[in-house]
């Protein structure tokens, strides 16, 4: 396991979360990429709520050689996706 640090920049977080080598510390860096953008938000006054289950779908969508693999996941993770942004 690399040693993880907390970066104290949404660039920072970024580039650790690129140079990462594993799934956990990318997850790892994604997780504070995720802290530090709410932390920008809150401080323009802007509010963003976002479940779990969302936060989920989208790190596997992004992880390299993640994301769904079978047509059923491909599916149901775009039955997700279209009830998060349509309601």
């Amino acid at each position: 396991m690399d040693e993880r640090r907390i970066p104290k920049s949404l660039s920072e977080a970024y580039r650790l979360r690129d140079a990462s080598v594993s799934p956990e510390g990318w997850d790892f860096y994604q997780e504070q990429v995720y802290r530090l953008r709410a932390r920008e938000y809150l401080s323009r006054g802007l509010v963003t709520r976002r479940g779990i289950r969302q936060r989920e779908l989208e790190r596997s969508a992004m992880r390299p050689g993640g994301g769904p693999r079978s047509k059923r996941e491909t599916w149901s993770a775009f039955v997700q996706l279209y009830k998060f942004v349509f309601g």
